[in-house]
């Protein structure tokens, strides 16, 4: 079995090998062409090479390595991409291979390249061209696409784009000490990526070479401004930084004046913050639900549309909702009078007294002093002609308002203390103080307000686009 195997596979190789000298024998020559028939001293020059057979039709199959030179100018500039004068193809090339602004020629009169295959020197080409000495370049204009002289950025590096005469050598001179090279093409421009800019001024100007890489032609100055760190964000304060669920807390950010966007990002809730003066930025908004560490992310944008984004620019603590009661125990004084008990003396401790309002994002919450041995709590609000309006009938002392409506609301509420005399008679203690109490919803204003700012920034940047 061994044996039949290894006889199968040398079958296999020999037909491979002779499948491949077949392929190969197919190739007679290379076409190979330049870009154009005459050109100057030192122009750069396209150079395109195929593999064909006798009949002028490219071999889909060749892999092979051709070796390229000029005999009439040794000092001709080849393709970078070669290896030691040769080039070896692959299947990506699909057996024709151009390289584009790759060969220029020092010498002047009829110049040629010469293309053989490594291991095939019957199999070669040879490709002129005209090179005009009189056609040295001795003055060139220079036309700026950009950038424009006197344009801020806010990056260390920019595309340069400018025209000239074709096919030929520049250099980019940044700041008078770095230089990056390029070559004009075929449409007479010539484009490259200068990195490394300064922060602040900066200089770039453009130099046109000969083939003796001497300066032929040198453009103006342009300049340019560089703002690495333009957005600054110096301070984000958070007030109180811990508290309780829904309730509402206040944030404020120094960072550059007259931004066109500043905003929070508060457990997946976008918040916009308003400048209320120069580089002060404030927003009332209102804790999560759910007890947390909740991290604050902060972004601002300017008229431009440069951002910068801190994440986790600060933190806010929620915990539940604690509410608080007097822990002192409160008690009356009431006097019998035979058949007809009435209360004689009031003091101070039993009014209703410290009333306590908790406001959360959907709700007030009022709280009082707890006191023994009462039937209930009366709690009443008080109407716009300060009358009296009762509201609701309470056992324990606490009373939950739901914040409803569409604009900010603030009303007065008060609570009066219900018991039984010892005869079984329901009697009230005066009125407690009035306390304002949050009814109408602030956030709805302020969330309707950050919809249509978003909704505004969308339409800006989409008629911008």
């Amino acid at each position: 079995m061994k044996l039949t195997t290894k006889l199968i596979l040398t079958f296999l190789a020999s037909s491979l090998c002779s499948y491949a000298w077949v392929f190969a024998a197919w190739i007679d020559h290379f076409e190979v062409e330049f870009n154009q028939d005459t050109a100057k001293i030192w122009e750069s020059l396209d150079l395109t090479i195929e593999a064909v057979d006798k009949n002028n039709t490219t071999v889909l199959d060749y892999e092979g390595t051709i070796l390229i030179f000029s005999e009439s100018d040794p000092e001709a500039e080849l393709p970078s991409a070669l290896e030691e004068n040769t080039y070896t193809f692959s299947a990506s090339d699909q057996w024709r291979i151009k390289f584009e602004n790759s060969v220029k020629f020092k010498n002047s009169w009829l110049q040629n390249i010469h293309i053989y295959d490594l291991n095939d020197d019957t199999v070669f080409w040879i490709a002129e061209t005209d090179i005009d000495k009189e056609s040295i370049i001795t003055n060139i204009d220079i036309s700026i696409i950009s950038p424009e002289s006197g344009l801020t950025i806010w990056d260390d590096s920019i595309w340069v784009s400018w025209t000239t005469t074709k096919n030929h050598k520049v250099n980019i001179i940044l700041n008078w000490t770095k230089e990056f090279s390029t070559t004009s093409n075929n449409d007479w421009i010539f484009e490259k990526i200068v990195e490394d800019l300064n922060d602040g001024e900066n200089k770039i100007k453009a130099q046109v070479l000969d083939a003796d890489l001497n300066v032929v032609w040198e453009s103006n100055e342009v300049s340019l401004k560089v703002e690495l760190d333009s957005l600054n964000i110096k301070n984000v304060w958070i007030s109180p930084e811990e508290i309780e669920a829904e309730s509402s807390f206040e944030i404020e950010i120094i960072a550059n004046p007259g931004l066109d966007e500043v905003s929070i990002v508060l457990n997946d809730v976008l918040i916009l913050l308003e400048e209320t003066d120069a580089w002060v930025y404030k927003v009332k908004a209102y804790a999560p639900k759910e007890p947390w560490t909740y991290k604050i992310d902060l972004k601002i944008k300017d008229e431009l549309w440069h951002e910068k984004t801190e994440l986790w620019a600060a933190n806010i603590t929620v915990n539940e909702v604690v509410l608080l009661v007097a822990d002192e125990t409160w008690t009356w004084v009431v006097a019998v009078q035979e058949d007809n008990p009435i209360i004689e003396e009031e003091t101070d401790k039993l009014k209703i007294t410290w009333l306590k309002v908790v406001e959360l994002k959907s709700k007030s919450i009022l709280t009082w002093n707890e006191i023994e041995d009462i039937e209930w709590y009366n709690v009443y609000k008080k109407a716009s002609d300060w009358e009296l309006e009762l509201v609701e009938n309470v056992e324990t002392a606490k009373f939950e308002i739901e914040i409803v409506g569409d604009e900010t609301e603030y009303e007065y509420f008060a609570v009066k203390a219900i018991a039984k005399t010892a005869s079984w008679e329901l009697y009230e203690w005066s009125l407690s103080d009035a306390t304002k109490v949050k009814t109408g919803p602030e956030m709805i204003i302020l969330l309707l307000l950050s919809l249509f700012l978003g909704w505004l920034v969308f339409i800006v940047k989409y008629n911008r686009a």
